[in-house]
């Protein structure tokens, strides 16, 4: 469908709840700006995730939506978007409740993945089916990498393309922080880094041995001079700190540092070793090199940029099941990953990726 005469003078998107998938849609984002250099754009996330997209020159605004209880709450939340008249929505999540706030909100434009909510936009896609509705095993519908999923509802606007590479901004003064949070630890701020995340908010299933990332760190330490620094989530301190102990490493736990921070950090790292969680798209948006231990999930919906990552993973008969915890109990799909081999692709990394 190509895009009407009058381009949209006021555009809504809402945005994905998860880290991962909203740097994965930065490149939409940058997308519809340059689509609709003279529209106001208005970005609706969840409030704890404003500050990854601080410094973003691709909307007017952001709107904080936290999660509605209740269709009192989302009724509450469309009352304030109808006040705004928008012309367009975008709705990048795939749930009922986002696609009925902007349906709710009077937007006379709606554009989303249909399925699971027809009723609710005026136009879309519906994903590939990738099994009946009735069977519980595998994905309900065909893997895609985000960035590659959200053009493609955004290629029914008529938009120009644009590549898949996420898009984040540091500030001066987020730097500064990160300087003097160096500082303060002992670590100079032009140290070479790499950053290990060992958490993973997801659940159990895609946790690695702490006693296993303690040692990769020591050995980045020991054979590359390289600062270990453990990064963390508000509920993985006390897991954080106990492998952070075990390595004697630096770890970001007091406190915990937010989106905006996390971006400068990132941002100046020599490398990251991580689950496959959301800090590793920000590594991703900033070219640092990653390599990632992956379990349970399926790679298919974050194949993109690769080009500077390794993604560690094993063909098992049950993998990826996207549980959150094992339902057999055993986590062989991360417990095979042996410290050697993550050793190795990040020396692979290293020496790819070396300072010139």
């Amino acid at each position: 469908m190509s895009a009407p005469a009058e381009p949209p003078r006021r555009v809504f998107v809402r945005a994905p709840n998860w880290v991962g998938d909203l740097v994965m849609a930065t490149p939409a984002l940058a997308r519809l700006r340059a689509g609709f250099p003279g529209a106001h754009i208005t970005v609706g996330v969840r409030p704890y995730l404003q500050p990854l997209l601080s410094g973003s020159p691709f909307f007017d605004e952001l709107v904080p939506l936290p999660k509605a209880r209740g269709l009192r709450a989302l009724w509450r939340q469309a009352r304030t978007l109808r006040a705004r008249g928008f012309d367009l929505a975008v709705v990048l999540p795939n749930s009922l409740a986002t696609g009925l706030l902007v349906r709710l909100a009077g937007i006379p434009r709606r554009l989303g993945y249909t399925q699971g909510r027809p009723f609710t936009m005026t136009e879309g896609l519906r994903a590939e089916r990738n099994r009946p509705w009735f069977s519980r095993r595998g994905p309900r519908r065909v893997p895609r990498p985000m960035p590659r999923y959200y053009a493609d509802l955004l290629d029914l606007l008529g938009l120009p393309p644009v590549d898949d590479r996420p898009r984040l901004h540091v500030s001066p003064a987020e730097e500064a922080f990160i300087d003097e949070w160096l500082r303060a630890r002992g670590v100079a701020p032009d140290a070479p880094l790499v950053l290990l995340n060992a958490g993973a908010s997801f659940g159990a299933s895609k946790l690695w041995s702490g006693d296993r990332f303690a040692a990769v760190a020591r050995a980045l330490r020991d054979r590359h001079g390289l600062v270990p620094i453990f990064l963390a989530g508000p509920a993985e301190v006390d897991l954080v700190r106990g492998i952070a102990q075990q390595a004697d490493a630096v770890h970001a736990t007091d406190p915990v540092l937010s989106l905006a921070h996390l971006k400068a950090l990132v941002r100046r790292t020599r490398l990251m070793v991580t689950t496959d969680t959301g800090p590793r798209h920000i590594a991703v948006a900033f070219s640092v090199p990653v390599v990632c231990l992956m379990g349970p999930t399926d790679r298919r919906y974050t194949d993109y940029c690769l080009d500077e990552s390794i993604i560690l993973r094993k063909d098992l008969p049950c993998a990826p099941c996207h549980r959150k915890t094992c339902p057999l109990g055993h986590h062989d799909c991360m417990r095979r990953i042996e410290v050697d081999e993550v050793v190795a692709a990040a020396e692979e990394l290293l020496a790819r990726f070396a300072p010139k």
